[in-house]
């Protein structure tokens, strides 16, 4: 639970970006329209972190909002973010079906149980696109990618750098532990430094994701006292509230295992992935240098649009 003190301050600062028209309200919190000069952030933002990638020869791959059914469940999201998650469901019944979902829908009543889930889900995370392409492959070296694109977590809530449907732009890394481990270590020089040029307060800290339930915790734990996921966070609420702008995750053998990526000592294949938050880097922008680009610092403007 958050304080009613740092709820407002979510409340206050969403209404200065609508007041702005930089965020267009829809009646639900977390989904927002944005503006010409929200994109136009957006995409400096894009072009900012992929030259900041550029050494690395990423292949620049993109995908649609959602992944297969049959991918989402062998990720095994349900089972550790169930409050997250977003399958898509849909109508597939005949004529009689279809008369009894009119009926609910003219009484007003719920009509979740006319449909049936689809063979899609609302994509969580960029990364998990990536890995079922290099499935049963085996890896001569490393092989770095970069992707953008929507992503769904259902997390309502009034702090306008926690979106419903949001957007990431991600590098991911699949090899040997040492070549990952070293790539690792190169993002976690590189992403402070573009946070601090674009004129952001920013310090790095140990976290862990939000796994569900009992096991979850205990999951959580090892996460963190391994390391294994370090977040950039941004005092846009305070010192003691800051938001996580990006964050890099050292997966092990995770998704070697989970789709059979080797190296070419025939070991399984390591990764590691980097992810910045479009939406809250904007945000954080906003909210530090105003609501007029025109009035922003030089130094940012020209990070973002050289």
């Amino acid at each position: 639970m958050i304080s009613d003190e740092l709820r407002e301050a979510h409340v206050s600062m969403r209404d200065r970006l609508f007041d702005a028209g930089l965020l267009i309200p829809s009646g639900i919190d977390g989904l927002y329209g944005r503006s010409a000069d929200f994109e136009k952030v957006v995409a400096g933002l894009k072009r900012a972190v992929g030259a900041l990638g550029a050494p690395d020869g990423p292949v620049e791959i993109e995908f649609p909002p959602m992944i297969p059914r049959v991918t989402f469940d062998r990720l095994g999201y349900m089972r550790n973010f169930p409050q997250l998650c977003g399958p898509v469901f849909s109508f597939r019944g005949g004529e009689r079906e279809f008369s009894s979902l009119l009926h609910s829908l003219d009484e007003g009543e719920p009509y979740d149980h006319h449909l049936s889930q689809s063979e899609v889900a609302l994509s969580p995370a960029c990364c998990y696109s990536v890995y079922p392409t290099q499935s049963g492959q085996q890896l001569d070296q490393a092989r770095v990618f970069q992707t953008a694109q929507y992503c769904f977590r259902h997390e309502p809530s009034p702090d306008p750098m926690r979106l419903q449907a949001f957007r990431q732009i991600e590098n991911i890394v699949l090899g040997l532990p040492d070549r990952v481990l070293d790539w690792r270590e190169q993002w976690l020089e590189r992403a402070p430094v573009l946070l601090t040029d674009l004129g952001l307060q920013v310090r790095s800290d140990v976290a862990n994701d939000q796994f569900f339930g009992r096991a979850g915790r205990l999951m959580s734990m090892s996460q963190r006292e391994q390391q294994l996921k370090i977040e950039f966070l941004v005092p846009v609420f305070g010192e003691d509230a800051p938001t996580a702008c990006a964050s890099i995750n050292y997966h092990q053998d995770h998704f070697g295992e989970l789709f059979d990526i080797r190296t070419s000592d025939g070991e399984l294949a390591h990764s590691s992935c980097i992810g910045f938050g479009l939406e809250r880097c904007t945000v954080a922008l906003f909210a530090a240098h105003g609501t007029e680009i025109r009035n922003w610092p030089h130094a940012v403007r020209d990070c973002l649009w050289p």
